[in-house]
């Protein structure tokens, strides 16, 4: 019997360091991909025209599936909704790429995730990724078709440093950032314990009277953030951002609502009052991790343990 053809598709996980919500009328963004990610695990051979689907967490099952092919009928499954989005994914790169997944194939895929989905750092950017890798298609085009998201998270999800991201005339345009701050020991990202659902939280903000100077004046934190020299530069356009956010959305700061009396600089992460929250201070580690866990919020990453390290050259983290 011939051996099945294995393929393995990696993408990381991301967060929008600056930019949320403007990002979807133009502003520039800071995208950062990160250490945690997923992986697409692909075994093909000849047999019934059938898909066999797990997903993990840390090694764990949680979803299952079987898909019948070629009219993508759900057979088995232990989550109805989950097993109906993942359709209508495939369905969406055999559109584009009607090659994808051929007759009497049978197809055992494994998707493994090795951070908690609730944290909201990419469980889907990462997996429509991988699956256009496999797939052969265009992950923007695949992920407008599902999500109709900004694209920052497609773009983290393609790329090994951080980003500067931008939405022209609805088309992706991003670059490697120059984001490499030496007060990297300053940085830290702490989880909120309050998952947000990013386009809920899209849909019920107003951006109708968004002006042009505010648009422009995000993008310029943004690219002033990138060479930020400094740690109290660096919060300085950290407070500058979210007052201005806030003042926007029509939102009370993070800092104002729960870290009135903390020693630096908080900044919210994506949606608002949720996910996860920058910090960035010059007092010692112990007090920030003290501060946060005395808030019972007990998930904090030092910088160096959460981003992805930059290189040197532009790369595929794949």
């Amino acid at each position: 019997m011939k051996s099945p053809e294995i393929n393995i598709f990696k993408s990381p996980a991301k967060l929008m360091l600056s930019g949320e919500y403007l990002v979807l009328k133009g502003a520039l963004s800071l995208g950062l991909p990160l250490k945690y990610g997923q992986t697409l695990k692909v075994e093909t051979c000849e047999g019934k025209s059938a898909m066999h689907w797990q997903s993990k967490i840390n090694g764990v099952v949680w979803f299952s599936t079987t898909i019948q092919l070629p009219d993508f009928k759900v057979t088995a499954s232990n989550l109805p909704k989950i097993s109906d989005t993942l359709v209508q994914i495939l369905i969406a790169a055999k559109e584009l790429n009607p090659g994808f997944l051929k007759l009497n194939h049978e197809y055992r895929v494994t998707s493994g995730m090795d951070f908690d989905p609730a944290w909201g750092i990419g469980s889907s950017s990462s997996l429509i990724s991988n699956i256009a890798w496999w797939a052969g298609c265009d992950p923007f085009i695949l992920n407008k078709k599902i999500f109709n998201g900004s694209g920052y998270d497609i773009a983290c999800a393609r790329s090994s440093t951080p980003i500067i991201y931008k939405l022209a005339e609805d088309r992706p345009l991003f670059r490697k950032a120059d984001f490499k701050p030496h007060f990297h020991g300053n940085l830290y990202f702490i989880y909120l314990n309050r998952k947000q659902d990013t386009r809920k939280s899209i849909l019920k903000t107003d951006l109708s009277t968004l002006s042009n100077i505010d648009i422009n004046t995000i993008s310029e934190l943004t690219l002033r953030l990138e060479k930020a020299e400094g740690l109290v530069d660096f919060q300085e356009l950290m407070d500058q951002h979210e007052e201005l956010t806030g003042r926007i959305i029509g939102h009370t700061t993070v800092r104002e609502l729960f870290f009135s009396d903390f020693n630096g600089s908080v900044k919210s992460l994506g949606a608002w009052g949720g996910d996860f929250i920058l910090a960035a201070s010059s007092a010692s580690e112990k007090y920030i991790r003290d501060y946060f866990i005395g808030k019972n919020l007990t998930i904090i990453f030092h910088y160096n343990d959460f981003v992805l390290n930059p290189v040197l050259q532009d790369s595929i983290w794949q």
